[in-house]
């Protein structure tokens, strides 16, 4: 389940298929995905883990147009082989390189199925994307840190958020510097205003972030889905959480409203 609200296209369909042969005008495969190359890529490689950029355009067989990138002015992103996309996405857009532009041709079956998609995409679609690939990428990860590495970055000034709850922060103490923002419930659910304390004290996706929990698993958890679900790119946790920093004896300072 995702953590944060995210209008990107949609959550298709897990699962990764196989390399897809590259470098022919027109393919027919197994599944019955066919990729048509109408013009030929010279920059990098779309692999499995890279992220990968597009602009597309999605048509029903009879030529009406259900989604498209272009009209909108925005490109797409996605990780391959996370299973964001729908399969026939995996499939298909594997292999290319940037610049390169593909027409796929996606049964039901890679597509969405038998369920369809809304009023737009009917039960049982093929599905016809005209994909233009404009940019491959190594994707952000997680940063561990260590007590040594956070305490260094405490001392340069950089945007600590310690995302435990209020009864956490008066028992142990706050890293001094940080901001306390709760993200989680005591059910582990989002916390209902975190999204709006965070965003609020972070003004963009590629503002450095350091954060911390108790021992790490909750920062583990959210800088991830920051990572993957609202695209940011330069997210610390403290592997071993305030748990840690206590442990190798780094000072702490009462919490006050």
């Amino acid at each position: 389940m995702p953590f944060f609200t995210n209008r990107l296209f949609r959550r298709f369909s897990s699962g990764l298929i196989g390399a897809i042969l590259a470098g022919v005008a027109s393919v027919s495969n197994a599944t019955g995905l066919d990729i048509e190359t109408i013009t030929e890529g010279t920059g990098a490689l779309a692999e499995t883990g890279k992220k990968v950029e597009v602009h597309y355009t999605g048509k029903l067989t009879d030529g009406s147009v259900f989604d498209s990138s272009l009209t909108r002015g925005k490109p797409f992103s996605f990780t391959l082989g996370e299973g964001q996309v729908i399969k026939g996405w995996e499939e298909g857009i594997l292999g290319m390189r940037v610049g390169e532009k593909r027409i796929l041709t996606i049964p039901p079956e890679l597509g969405y199925g038998a369920r369809g998609a809304g009023s737009a995409i009917p039960p049982n679609a093929t599905l016809v994307f005209e994909v233009e690939l404009l940019d491959v990428r190594t994707p952000p990860t997680l940063i561990a840190a260590t007590v040594d590495d956070f305490m260094s970055a405490q001392k340069e000034g950089a945007l600590i958020i310690d995302i435990r709850r209020e009864e956490e922060w008066r028992e142990t103490g706050i890293i001094e510097g940080a901001h306390t923002i709760t993200a989680f419930t005591k059910e582990g659910r989002l916390h209902p205003d975190f999204q709006s304390k965070f965003f609020s004290l972070v003004p963009t996706a590629e503002t450095p972030v350091y954060l911390y929990c108790r021992t790490g698993n909750r920062t583990s958890s959210l800088g991830n889905a920051l990572i993957d679900q609202v695209g940011f790119n330069n997210v610390t946790h403290l592997s071993t959480g305030i748990v840690g920093w206590k442990d190798a004896g780094k000072p702490v300072v009462a919490y006050s409203e």
